[in-house]
This record gives structure tokens, C-alpha cells and sequence, in this order.
């Protein structure tokens, strides 16, 4: 271990493999004795500051989030005399396993850029929290709650799979000739919202058939002006009076996928109607409501096998 960084070496014997190990520590006290002084806070914000044109507002200020509220005991120290693994485990006991994953992808892309070596440490880990999503069936209560309500609008554009950026980026006139046309967002930056003709990836950007007749009712009130906070709220209310899910906007989303599978879409329409660019969400939930199918012939076995002969 060198300054909380982990050097492998092998040689053919423990003499040579001595030998070797102290030529390649001794050689990485000098590179680290040569390298510039410069604070965790300080190497953080010239990242921020000298990539600012080619990051998105939203991603700017997660970074600038980030630099504000994780590691703060190191942020004033010199980033050669940080004990990283320390540092790591100290941040674990206050925040969860994701949160300090994506701060420490932060610090190590900033140490790639300065020229610093990035340590070897070991991360907490992190555990997978599903997100809740609607069936088919409870899809079809919901369409019935949300008639009338100020939100409808937005909720039915997230069962079309819009994330809330792409939502609110909608004019008058994205909607057209019966296809959602879903192109830029509207994202939160460091000073308040700003439009952006980036999705969040290339193949967000997409046409969107409209599916819903309804919708086709609402488009006339574009553009979207609540807030996500508004929308989720309603959605809570909705969910407690109904007997859902507690849900959120994103998990209507996440519902798309769900009545998709359930009308035997495969994988790969799912994801070019709703713009995810990895298999990784859709197979996911794909997977789980598969194993609620086999749940659920187990259980009419099960109701077979009671009857009497």
C-alpha cells in the first residue's frame, strides 16, 4: 500500500518480489513528493469548472451537490495525504452505498483529470431497492382516478414512458399527427431550470406513438407547467384513495414497461418506444413480473390438486 493505493507485484521469488516491491514504492513517494499541492475541494472544482461546457446543467449541479455534502472532513486536504479507504468507510456510516459510489466516481474522475493516481478502495455494498411500478389491472384504476385532475396531462404522458425532463420540455405542437415527438429537456441546473436539446441519450430522443385516447384530449393544454413536486404529491393522494402503490412520476414510467410485457411486447420494442438505451430496466422488470406469471400457475395447480377426485 502506498499512500491508500494497492500495488499488486509478482515475481518467481520472495527475494526478487522484495526487491522489486521496494524499487515501486520508493518510486511512487517520489512521483507524489513531485506532484502539484492541491486540495480534494480544490482538484473537484476545476474538473466542474474546466468541463462546464461539455456538462449538462443537471450534472453540474449534482457535482457541485456532491463537493458541497460528501467527504467534507477532506475537502481542505492536500489530496496526496488523503487515506481514501478511511475516508470511504467514514462516509458509509452517514449516507447509503449508492450515494457514496457516485461521490467517489466524482473524485476519481477529477483525480484522472488532474494526473493524481487513483487508489484501490473497497466500496460499501449497495443494495438493489425495486422500484414500484402498476400493473395492467391497477393501471386501469388509475386512468379512471386521475380523470380531471390538474396533473392528468402529465400522468398520461408518463404512461407514454416520458421521463418528467422530457415532459416538461414539451411545446405546443410536440404533439402531432398522433405521435408524442420527444426531443430536448428541461432540466434543473445550478440556476434553476434550463432547456436543453440533449436527452439523456441518444435514443431518447424518439417519436412516441399516442396510445392512450385520452391524451389526445389534453394535448391542447401543452406546454406542462407544474412542477415535479406538485405532480408526486397528487400522485400520493391518488395511490392512498385508490388502493396502489405508493408511486411516483418516474414509476409511471416503469408502468409502461409493465402493461408492455403484460401485452407480450418483446424487450427490445419496449425499450425503442420508451428510450432506454441499456436492457438492464426493462429486462428487470420483465424478469419480475415473469416470476409473478409462475407464481401464479403454481397457485392454479395448487387449486387443481384441492379439488376431490
Amino acid at each position: 500500500m502506498v499512500n491508500g493505493q494497492r500495488i499488486y507485484v509478482t515475481e518467481d521469488t520472495e527475494a526478487a518480489y522484495y526487491v522489486r516491491a521496494r524499487a515501486i514504492k520508493q518510486g511512487l513517494i517520489e512521483q507524489a513528493r513531485t506532484m502539484p499541492s492541491m486540495t480534494l475541494g480544490q482538484m473537484i472544482d476545476k474538473y466542474i469548472n474546466d468541463n462546464e461546457a461539455v456538462l449538462s446543467p443537471s450534472t453540474i449541479k449534482g457535482y457541485q451537490s456532491m463537493r458541497k455534502n460528501r467527504f467534507e472532513a477532506y475537502m481542505d486536504a492536500d489530496v496526496r495525504s488523503v487515506p481514501f479507504q478511511v475516508m470511504i468507510s467514514e462516509e458509509s456510516i452517514k449516507v447509503n452505498a449508492k450515494t457514496v459510489a457516485n461521490a467517489w466516481r466524482l473524485l476519481t474522475a477529477a483525480m484522472r483529470y488532474a494526473k493524481y493516481p487513483v487508489s484501490d478502495v473497497k466500496l460499501p455494498k449497495s443494495v438493489h431497492t425495486e422500484r414500484a411500478f402498476l400493473d395492467f389491472k391497477q393501471i386501469q384504476t388509475f386512468l379512471r382516478a386521475i380523470q380531471g385532475d390538474p396533473c392528468e396531462l402529465a400522468y398520461l404522458l408518463a404512461l407514454h414512458s416520458l421521463r418528467l425532463s422530457e415532459i416538461l420540455a414539451l411545446q405546443e405542437g410536440s404533439c402531432a399527427g398522433g405521435v408524442i415527438r420527444v426531443r430536448g429537456a428541461l432540466v434543473r441546473g445550478p440556476h434553476g431550470h434550463v432547456r436543453t436539446e440533449l436527452n439523456k441519450t441518444d435514443l431518447s430522443r424518439r417519436d412516441v406513438p399516442i396510445m392512450i385516447p385520452r391524451l389526445t384530449e389534453l394535448i391542447g393544454s401543452l406546454p406542462v407547467k407544474m412542477s415535479g413536486k406538485m405532480m408526486n404529491s397528487h400522485l400520493h393522494g391518488i395511490g392512498e384513495a385508490n388502493g396502489l402503490p405508493e408511486i411516483t412520476l418516474h414509476c409511471l414510467r416503469h408502468s409502461f414497461a409493465s402493461l408492455a410485457y403484460h401485452l407480450k411486447w418483446t424487450e427490445k420494442s419496449t425499450m425503442q418506444i420508451g428510450g432506454w438505451s441499456t436492457p438492464e430496466v426493462v429486462h428487470r422488470i420483465y424478469t419480475h413480473l415473469a416470476q409473478q406469471d409462475v407464481s401464479e400457475d403454481v397457485r392454479r395447480m395448487k387449486e387443481f390438486y384441492k379439488e376431490k377426485p
